[in-house]
């Protein structure tokens, strides 16, 4: 969303690149509310796989209505804002769970390397990402840039419900 959300939605809902930037805001401060709203949720909740999965979902959801083209123009700011919070308050959650599961499987001076792991594992995905997605565009295949965009997040919601799942073996 970073790198095309502007492209995409000048092409699949015609708007201005103005709207489609502005829309990028929304989308960045949406992500931030979401990640301070994330850091609350995750501190009160033990199961943070739960709060990974209904964040997704929501991001997730939004990705699906956006590659609809069905949306109305007066509905893609907040429909951005929506999709960014989404993901932005999966992010405290996941770190928890990446290092309960850490801890509980190599132990608790493990949790390093393995958050050094997750991180390069996101790093190259924020790397590789942009250039799937940009042969996507290149081709004018907007909307399925938005429906991969859902088919992670999906991805994502599967591991962390697994990996909250193994954890929970763990310590019962």
């Amino acid at each position: 969303m970073q790198n095309f959300a502007p492209a995409i939605l000048t092409h699949v809902y015609a708007v201005s690149l103005t709207l489609g930037t502005m829309c990028l805001t929304s989308y960045l401060f949406g992500s931030g509310a979401g990640t301070v709203l994330g850091g609350f949720f995750a501190g009160r909740q033990r199961r943070s796989d739960r709060i990974v999965a209904i964040s997704l979902c929501l991001a997730a959801s939004v990705s699906i209505i956006l590659a609809s083209g069905a949306l109305p123009t007066d509905a893609l700011l907040p429909a951005l804002f929506l999709l960014g919070c989404g993901a932005g308050t999966a992010g405290p959650s996941r770190d928890l769970l990446v290092r309960q599961a850490a801890t509980l499987r190599f132990g608790a001076t493990s949790f390093g390397r393995v958050y050094g792991f997750v991180y390069s594992g996101l790093d190259s995905g924020l790397a590789v990402a942009p250039l799937v997605a940009g042969r996507l565009l290149d081709h004018g295949w907007f909307r399925l840039g938005l429906l991969c965009i859902a088919v992670l997040q999906v991805s994502a919601i599967l591991v962390a419900l697994r990996v909250g799942r193994r954890a929970e073996v763990f310590t019962s």
